[in-house]
C-alpha cells in the first residue's frame, strides 16, 4: 500500500513539472514575437521620416535656368562688347556640398563645379580656366521660386566685359518642330534684324515675318517656288530657325541677337546639333543655302 501511495505522489509531481515547462514554452515565444513586431514597425516609421526629410536631398534645384546675361562692368578696351546674350545655366548634379553643371552662351559651352551652401542656397562655381572667356559664377537659388540670380566675374580682366549679372527662370528644353516666328505679335522683326546687323556693321536685310512665319523648314519640304522670292535676310532667318529649334547656341552675333532678343521660345542648349538634324531639315538647308548665295539684296528697312 505504501508503495502505491509513493508511486501516485511521484506521478503527480512529474505532471506538475511538465505543466510548468509547457506554460514557459508557450509564454516566452509570444512575448518575443510581440517585441520583435513592435520594433519592426518603429524602425519602418523612422526610416520613412528620415528619407522624407533628408537634408541632403536638393534634387529640386537641378535643371536648366534661362534668361538674359547682361554686361554690368567693363574694362578700358576698345573692343565693342556684346551687352546682352541669352544664357542657359544647367545644374547637373549635387553631391553633398559639391555642385556641378555647365553654361551655354554665345556659342560657347563650359563646365563648372564648386561648393553649395545648403543653408543659404548660395553656390560659387568655377569654370576650368583654360578658355579666355572663363570665369566664376556666383549663384543664388531663390527659395520657393524656380529662379536663380547672381553675377559672373571674368578671370581675364582684359576682356571688354569683366562682369555680368543675370536673373534666370527654370525652363525645360524640348525639341518642337512646329515652333516658328509669331508674326501676329507686336515684335518688329525687321527692327530686330536691323539692330543686330548694325552691331555687326553688316548690310541691312529686311524680312517679312508674314512670309517667313508661314514657312517651316522643319516640317515641310521646301521647293523653288516657296523660296525663290525671298531676299537674303529672309533666307538666313528661315535656315537658322531650324538650328534654333534644336537649341543651337549661335556664334554668329547677328543671328544670336535676333533669336536671343526676339524669339521667346528659343533656348540655347548646345553648340553642335548636326547629329540631331532630320533628313528633311538637311535637305531644306541645302536648298536654302543655294538660294542664299545668289539672292538679291534688299537694303530698304521699310519693305520692298
Amino acid at each position: 500500500m505504501r508503495n502505491i501511495i509513493f508511486f501516485l505522489f511521484a506521478l503527480l509531481i512529474c505532471s506538475c513539472k511538465k505543466e510548468v515547462q509547457k506554460e514557459k514554452t508557450e509564454i516566452v515565444p509570444i512575448v518575443e514575437n510581440e517585441t520583435t513586431t513592435e520594433t519592426s514597425v518603429i524602425d519602418d516609421k523612422e526610416e520613412k521620416t528620415i528619407s522624407k526629410n533628408d537634408p541632403s536631398d536638393y534634387n529640386h534645384l537641378l535643371g536648366t535656368y534661362v534668361g538674359s546675361f547682361q554686361a554690368s562692368k567693363f574694362s578700358n578696351t576698345d573692343v565693342a562688347p556684346s551687352y546682352s546674350n541669352k544664357i542657359n545655366i544647367s545644374i547637373d548634379k549635387i553631391d553633398l556640398d559639391s555642385i556641378y553643371g555647365h553654361s551655354v552662351v554665345a556659342g560657347n559651352k563650359r563646365p563648372f563645379k564648386g561648393n553649395l551652401d545648403k543653408t543659404s542656397l548660395f553656390a560659387r562655381v568655377l569654370e576650368p580656366g583654360d578658355d579666355k572667356y572663363d570665369g566664376v559664377f556666383e549663384i543664388n537659388f531663390l527659395p520657393g521660386q524656380k529662379e536663380i540670380k547672381g553675377i559672373w566675374i571674368a578671370n581675364n580682366k582684359n576682356l571688354s566685359v569683366v562682369e555680368r549679372k543675370y536673373t534666370l527662370i527654370k525652363k525645360k528644353y524640348k525639341y518642337n518642330a512646329e515652333l516658328n516666328l509669331d508674326y501676329d505679335i507686336e515684335y518688329d522683326y525687321n527692327l530686330a534684324l536691323y539692330k543686330s546687323q548694325e552691331e555687326e556693321n553688316g548690310e541691312l536685310e529686311a524680312i517679312s515675318p508674314q512670309i517667313v512665319g508661314k514657312l517651316n523648314a522643319s516640317t515641310q519640304e521646301l521647293n523653288n517656288t516657296n523660296i525663290e522670292n525671298l531676299n537674303k535676310g529672309e533666307l538666313e532667318v528661315l535656315r537658322n530657325l531650324i538650328y534654333a529649334r534644336h537649341g543651337y547656341s549661335f556664334k554668329n552675333r547677328k543671328m544670336r541677337y535676333f533669336f536671343d532678343s526676339y524669339v521667346d521660345w528659343y533656348i540655347p542648349v548646345s553648340t553642335d546639333i548636326r547629329n540631331q538634324l532630320t533628313d528633311l531639315e538637311k535637305k531644306n538647308i541645302d536648298l536654302i543655302k543655294r538660294y542664299e548665295q545668289h539672292a538679291e539684296r534688299y537694303y530698304d528697312y521699310f519693305g520692298r
